[in-house]
């Protein structure tokens, strides 16, 4: 585990309000925001989910954003663009299944608390390696923001 500052990047991304339990009915939206983002742009980046005020709670709403890296601006007729902002976070690399991630987040808020380091509202999920077939293979970079 360690604290990163990850640069400015270039997404195109879709918004929704949504809580955890809704999750899964949101999961098509990666496949059509990173396939607009190939046949009008250059992906340079995987896709991330990007959580702004989520606590845990499976009642809890809150916005999620489906987002691309991309290189440049274009016209798309269903998502926006946008320049995230540098984000610095404690990072922790999940390797396994999704339903496992619960455990890394734990894992971080026990590392952030024994280290005081305060926290903000914003969590990112990097998609490293995503296989549907065997979940044990899935790679995910947890990212928790902080100030």
């Amino acid at each position: 585990m360690q604290v990163r500052m990850h640069p400015a990047v270039t997404v195109l991304y879709s918004s929704h309000k949504t809580t955890l339990k809704e999750l899964s009915e949101l999961s098509s939206i990666s496949k059509e925001v990173y396939t607009d983002a190939a046949n009008h742009s250059f992906v340079s980046g995987p896709v991330y989910w990007i959580y702004h005020g989520s606590d845990g709670n499976p009642e809890t709403e809150f916005t999620l954003e489906i987002a691309v890296p991309i290189q440049g601006f274009f016209n798309s007729k269903k998502f926006s663009i946008k320049e995230l902002s540098p984000f610095k976070a404690v990072v922790h690399r999940h390797e396994g299944p999704w339903e496992q991630l619960g455990s890394s987040y734990g894992e971080i808020m026990q590392y952030v608390e024994s280290n005081r380091i305060p926290i903000k509202d914003e969590f990112r999920e990097i998609y490293l390696n995503v296989d549907f077939q065997r979940p044990e293979n899935n790679i995910t970079e947890v990212q928790v923001g902080t100030f």
